[in-house]
């Protein structure tokens, strides 16, 4: 077991799944220890609708003109700190990446939100083009959930959401241009009893300017869920009309010491 492990390191260098150093060959740990001894959680008054660190208010400034479906939402992270973990997961195929990122993300929602444990009949993942995930290989956010599922026991409903039209990158895209990219292009694919009257748990790795949660959550509400809430892996913290997510302003780094260090 050992001698399997030290062969897979050398192939694949394990890296921190947070800031992507080096760790140690045969190490069993998915976060160096500067990481693990300030994991930067979004952390103090977080909007309630997208999860980013604010002042002040329930709602941050870019959420309080919006007029979501959902009906809250959070994120473990601001992007500023995982846009490189991202990448490697869905461009690079560090899969197994996936396994300490949705830990990451189960520790974040039992110390912040344990409550939406019990309010959740299911989560369920934004779904990806079936020719896109072909592509891929997999869906990331579906590798996340399944580890949340395993490590917090939340019900996963997988492809509870089709994705029909394999649209343009939203990270490509104006705030506009965003929310028509999106039109028409969810739907469902469950069973209707998987739907109605449904506390649904809808999940992402990256809240920008929330148009694809929106849009999956509308859908859901459509179809009878009886209410939806949205949680993300980060949320972009800045965006202006008319930026793309390339270039969005990162607030400076801020980490959070956790009580469950030990896991990593």
């Amino acid at each position: 077991m050992r001698a399997g492990r030290l062969i897979t390191d050398f192939i694949f260098p394990p890296r921190c799944v947070i800031c992507g150093k080096l760790l140690p060959f045969g190490q069993s740990k998915t976060l160096c220890s500067i990481c693990a001894k300030e994991i930067p959680f979004t952390k103090g008054q977080r909007c309630r609708m997208c999860g980013r660190e604010i002042q002040q208010d329930m709602l941050c400034t870019r959420c309080r003109t919006a007029d979501f479906a959902f009906t809250a939402g959070t994120a473990a992270f601001s992007y500023a700190h995982m846009h490189q973990a991202i990448a490697d997961l869905k461009f690079q195929g560090y899969l197994k990446d996936a396994e300490g990122l949705g830990m990451l993300m189960t520790i974040f929602l039992q110390n912040n939100y344990a409550d939406w444990f019990l309010w959740a009949d299911y989560m369920t993942e934004v779904p990806l083009h079936p020719a896109k995930k072909r592509r891929r290989g997999f869906n990331q956010v579906e590798a996340l959930c399944r580890v949340i599922r395993q490590h917090s026991g939340l019900p996963f409903v997988p492809n509870v959401l089709q994705r029909r039209v394999d649209t343009v990158p939203q990270s490509s895209l104006s705030k506009q241009q965003r929310r028509e990219n999106l039109q028409n292009v969810f739907t469902i694919s469950a069973q209707p009893d998987m739907v109605q009257g449904k506390h649904i748990l809808l999940v992402d790795d990256i809240f920008t300017t929330g148009s694809t949660l929106q849009e999956c959550s509308r859908v859901l509400l459509r179809a009878g869920a009886k209410e939806v809430r949205v949680y993300c892996l980060s949320v972009v913290s800045f965006l202006a009309e008319g930026e793309s997510m390339t270039d969005a302003q990162h607030p400076q780094s801020e980490g959070k010491a956790n009580e469950d260090l030990q896991l990593f």
